[in-house]
């Protein structure tokens, strides 16, 4: 006696879905909603009006963008640190800073944790960790005793040795119209500071720490652009920032309130978006050419300091601002 056939999915026959039924189709695999909202992220912004035009600008034109949007996303991020500071313990701040980025850099990367742990620049990545939380901590502590503009002015140390490691290190072109906006927005640094050696205290030289700290962060990025992606770059930063912060934050932990948790989150996310672009723009742009554009912090930081902290920018202030402008217009017109 003849078995009777088996429709094709039962148990104990295999589908063959190049023979089975032809008003069957085959089952799409299911899509994960983290990965489903990327797409759709991503044919949205295909389909922006601006998009050719982004498409069709050079590396470094692009750089130019994201860096300066970067920097007024970081400007609104050391205000509110600023703010902060003298509720909460600065290793606290940068944790919870770090976690909220940490939790935007898992969700971007959805189910490939492997292969964005996959690095063939252990040593830099490890080395820009390390760069990145010195320039951080420097940076926070000094600007908890001196003047939002102050520390910002003070950090533009990196972009001469941002300048000169793209030409020595990096073997980068740096042609003379690169020198001399770097020359010029330096000339600008000195007339905000109208030094007389009186500021060089303390924490004025730690924030001097973190201009030169901050350069090796944007040159061993810059080194491993050809080889590392943007997220596994923020992956490995983020792991050392939290290794780095943990301990001190837990041992001086001071409970939050309701909003001041609000704007820890919100440090957070703008820190991510901030240190994305940050990063992608010094993947793809030289090094040298995005240098000069960092001079812009220092007049979002008279404005913030001016809005927030009732800090009035002087004379010299608003002369050294109007040249840094001129250098920072003058850049982005050459690296078109």
């Amino acid at each position: 006696m003849n078995k009777p056939e088996r429709p094709p999915g039962t148990t104990g026959e295999p589908v063959d879905w190049r023979e089975g039924d032809i008003d069957r189709e085959r089952p799409e695999p299911p899509v994960a909603p983290a990965h489903a909202a990327r797409a759709s992220l991503r044919q949205r912004w295909r389909t922006l009006p601006f998009t050719d035009l982004w498409n069709g600008a050079s590396n470094n034109l692009r750089a130019t963008i994201m860096t300066l949007v970067s920097i007024v996303l970081f400007s609104a991020v050391m205000a509110s640190i600023k703010a902060l500071g003298s509720q909460l313990p600065m290793t606290q701040i940068l944790l919870v800073r770090q976690l909220v980025v940490s939790l935007v850099i898992f969700y971007l990367i959805g189910g490939r944790i492997r292969q964005a742990l996959h690095t063939e620049r252990l040593g830099l990545q490890i080395m820009r960790g390390v760069f990145s939380w010195g320039s951080q901590l420097t940076q926070f502590i000094a600007l908890l005793y001196i003047p939002l503009a102050e520390v910002t002015a003070l950090s533009f140390s990196q972009v001469v040795f941002i300048t000169i490691g793209a030409a020595v290190i990096l073997r980068e072109r740096v042609g003379w119209h690169r020198w001399f906006a770097t020359v010029t927005g330096f000339l600008g640094l000195f007339i905000m500071l109208a030094p007389t050696g009186e500021g060089l205290n303390a924490f004025a030289l730690l924030a001097l720490t973190s201009g030169v700290l901050g350069a090796g962060v944007s040159l061993t990025i810059r080194a491993m652009a050809d080889k590392e992606s943007t997220l596994t770059i923020m992956l490995y930063q983020c792991g050392i920032l939290c290794l780095a912060y943990v301990g001190p934050a837990l041992w001086y932990w001071t409970w939050p309130t309701a909003w001041e948790w609000y704007i820890l989150v919100l440090i957070g996310l703008l820190g991510a978006l901030a240190q994305y672009l940050f990063t992608r723009g010094c993947q793809i742009g030289e090094a040298a050419a995005i240098a000069p554009l960092e001079f812009t912090r220092l007049l979002l930081a008279a404005v913030a300091g001016y809005l927030v902290f009732f800090e009035v920018p002087s004379l010299l202030t608003l002369t050294g601002a109007a040249v840094i402008i001129g250098s920072m217009i003058y850049t982005v017109r050459h690296n078109r």
